[in-house]
């Protein structure tokens, strides 16, 4: 039974949390884990050549995170996505997911991944029975999806969504960002793949987190012309509909198996909705993606100083009313 529930200060209500289980992946994303990381950055993190990699210790065990888990759903959070880095490449992560969708109180469990492991366990995550799925694609060409992620694995990532498919798996989305210069060009490409397939394509507007050399809000595409350009390809229907827990807003072309979304953190800020807070990988609470602020809650539950409800009641009252820009943040280890 929930004993209390979490309201920041601007009287919205906090029943989401986002899970990063490791800071390791197999991919090297520019906006997310760059090879060159903003010399502020690195100079944040003692001049590492990769600031993004954690030590082992640094880690929460899964045991320290159901401990969070089973806290939060006492305050009332009943939604749980869960992230890296590629949370399948941590040994025993569907072991975990098991016990997560076993657990009472939690109503919805989903999970973001890359993609490049999803074949060898589509099996294994059908029988879990998760709300949903977010791939993480940014290309449907080979050459731009290796420049954007640094490995030639776009051929894997497609066969590990199809093998989704022919399992019956429900929500399947792919999340893609688009970024001027590099692969803005692929848009109607991946408006198109909605035609025949049962799936949801997210347009995410690139938000610069300060983590990459060079980038910046040039880069961003603004929803509005995305819809422009689709526009010319068939009629967008505006679609009435919640497609799990975050802020997108949905579309659908005429005669399309699937739906069209568009996130909006840079063109049309969705903060006054937000209803999340997020647990990184080395047990930080923290209130916003783009917030240098954090609880840490290893102390409690290491070497039990305070509390967990008192950490998530500190954490919810640094909610920012909006998020700030540029931010520099290790994006791996927040689960984006």
């Amino acid at each position: 039974m929930t004993q209390n529930v979490l309201i920041d200060n601007y009287g919205r209500r906090i029943n989401y949390l986002r899970i990063s289980v490791t800071d390791r992946c197999n991919f090297r994303c520019r906006y997310c884990r760059p090879a060159e990381p903003h010399p502020a950055l690195r100079d944040a993190y003692g001049g590492a050549e990769d600031v993004s990699l954690l030590r082992q210790d640094e880690l929460l065990s899964y045991e320290e995170i159901m401990q969070v888990v089973r806290a939060a759903i006492k305050l009332g959070v009943t939604k749980f996505r869960i992230t890296g880095g590629e949370p399948l490449t941590r040994p025993g992560i569907i072991g975990f997911l098991q016990t997560m969708a076993g657990t009472p109180g939690v109503e919805w469990l989903s999970l973001t991944t890359n993609g490049f492991f999803v074949k060898q366990y589509a099996h294994q995550l059908g029988k879990i029975g998760l709300n949903g799925i977010n791939i993480s694609v940014n290309s449907l060409k080979d050459d731009t999806f290796s420049r954007l992620t640094g490995v030639a694995g776009l051929g894997r990532v497609w066969e590990g969504i199809e093998a989704l498919l022919q399992s019956g798996q429900e929500n399947i989305k792919l999340n893609t960002v688009l970024m001027r210069g590099f692969n803005d060009d692929e848009a109607l490409d991946f408006a198109c793949l909605t035609i025949n397939r049962p799936i949801v394509i997210r347009f995410i507007e690139y938000m610069p987190c300060g983590n990459w050399q060079g980038s910046g809000f040039d880069q961003t595409i603004p929803a509005e012309d995305l819809i422009d350009r689709i526009s010319a390809i068939g009629r967008l229907i505006p679609v009435n509909k919640q497609m799990g827990n975050g802020p997108a807003r949905y579309y659908q072309l005429l005669g399309a198996r699937g739906l069209i979304g568009f996130i909006t953190p840079v063109s049309q800020p969705f903060c006054e909705r937000c209803n999340r807070l997020r647990l990184t990988a080395d047990g930080h609470l923290k209130p916003c993606l783009l917030s240098t602020e954090s609880v840490d809650l290893k102390p409690v539950l290491r070497h039990g100083e305070g509390n967990l409800n008192e950490a998530f009641s500190e954490a919810t009252s640094f909610k920012p009313r909006v998020h700030q820009e540029e931010q520099l943040n290790v994006m791996s280890r927040i689960g984006g």
